[in-house]
């Protein structure tokens, strides 16, 4: 009987490329999570819409306290065809997508890494369980990896590319929370007509509220003192003369 959880070739008459993996978890869902990320250790650019999953045991929750339980199982099986496609990355993105994965694997985070080319240079997309260790205090972690990994994308250039390193979504949601307390910030001090200097915050961060509120009427921002230490300051606009 096979044992969950070992990946390896579906049928030794079939491509070597083409692979499938059994996954438990509490959930189907969970399972299949789980199962994607097996996959993804031997090929780290599978998309999930290439993932047939195939459902071994639903799961159940079991009778008193939990005795008879059993865990859901699910297949994952993946096509080579689709292997060679995500393989295929523009340099840029394939130089981030290492750079990245090799540093969250030496710092002992089970993560997997994506990679794409944007507009302006290559993002680089980290997912995984739990990336608090990753994410740091305010960003300070990911913010020092994507200053790094930008200079070992960049090298040489002379014309530098963007560099983005996001985990689960963390830079939308950062952007929003400051966003918002930009919006907070400006109604009071326009309210009160008095500066107020918020928080200490990385250059990242205060860009953001820079740019959130360079078009405000009654308001405008500065950035005083030094690193790490360097906070924005938001004064009420003074007339021009």
């Amino acid at each position: 009987m096979e044992e969950p959880d070992d990946l390896q070739p579906i049928d030794e008459d079939e491509e070597e490329t083409e692979f499938a993996t059994i996954a438990g978890g509490a959930t189907v869902e969970e399972a299949k999570r789980t199962a994607l990320e097996q996959l993804r250790k031997i090929v780290p650019y599978v998309n999930p819409e290439d993932v047939e999953y195939i459902v071994v045991e639903e799961g159940s929750k079991g009778g008193l306290f939990g005795r008879g339980k059993m865990l859901a199982q699910v297949e994952a099986r993946l096509c080579p065809s689709e292997e060679r496609v995500e393989a295929d990355l523009p340099e840029g993105a394939e130089t981030l997508r290492e750079f990245v994965q090799t540093t969250v694997d030496l710092m002992g985070i089970e993560a997997h890494v994506g990679a794409s080319e944007t507009p302006e240079g290559v993002r680089a997309e980290i997912s995984g369980d739990d990336l608090g260790l990753l994410i740091g205090r305010h960003g300070a972690t990911i913010d020092a990896l994507q200053y790094i990994a930008a200079i070992v994308v960049n090298g040489d250039r002379r014309e530098r590319r963007q560099v983005i390193v996001d985990a689960e979504g963390y830079r939308d949601r950062r952007a929003a929370a400051l966003t918002a307390l930009a919006d907070r910030t400006a109604q009071k001090v326009t309210r009160e007509s008095m500066s107020i200097a918020l928080k200490p915050m990385t250059a990242a961060e205060r860009k953001v509220i820079h740019l959130h509120l360079k078009d405000h009427p009654r308001v405008e921002t500065v950035s005083e003192g030094n690193e790490p230490f360097r906070a924005v300051v938001v004064s009420p606009k003074q007339p021009s003369v």
